[in-house]
């Protein structure tokens, strides 16, 4: 009886053991697969009035922002992103966004409603810049400017991860090939 006491539990030690090592490995496997570098705009807003609409976001030269939480335009858009050298600064990037429909939509509301208004432009949830959306030229137009500038660093990771995230995001609109390709 006592040797079968000690092999179940030695059985039972054993799966606990290789189960911790896969759990790690699906940990690892989902943070390495966890989107990077997510654009979002949102509303800012000049009187707080409720912890769960509103944030408090402060920028790189320590001054406060309040924050509407829901986006109006977010990473989820941004099929493909090209980088165009700055107009305004020597070694920066503007950023060309390719946009799905839903995207094309909602830039062209964004962009009416906040026509003379200044956006929050976040990048992974953390402040970055003061944002004027400009308006499309026609609503075929799939690709967006996003004026900057914005740093090397920043503007080649967007670049890289634009079209990931936007497959992590929009699972059902990946085609066969991109799937895979992806593993």
């Amino acid at each position: 009886m006592l040797k079968k006491i000690v092999l179940l539990g030695s059985i039972v030690s054993v799966l606990f053991m290789t189960g911790c090592e896969v759990l790690e490995e699906a940990m690892k496997d989902e943070e390495k697969n966890k989107p990077k570098y997510i654009l979002s705009l949102h509303e800012i807003v000049k009187y707080p009035r409720s912890n769960e609409l509103e944030k408090k976001v402060i920028a790189f030269d320590g001054t406060t922002y309040w924050v509407n939480v829901n986006q109006f335009f977010h990473s989820r858009h941004i099929e493909a992103a090209k980088l165009v050298p700055s107009k305004t600064r020597k070694g920066y990037y503007d950023l060309l966004l390719k946009i799905d429909y839903s995207g094309i939509v909602k830039w062209i509301q964004l962009s009416m409603y906040f026509r003379n208004k200044k956006l929050a432009l976040l990048i992974d949830g953390q402040f970055y810049a003061l944002y004027t959306p400009d308006q499309l030229a026609d609503e075929n137009d799939k690709w967006v400017l996003l004026t900057g500038p914005f740093d090397p660093i920043t503007a080649k990771g967007i670049q890289k991860y634009a079209h990931k995230n936007y497959i992590k995001f929009n699972p059902k609109k990946q085609n066969l090939m991109e799937i895979f390709s992806n593993m």
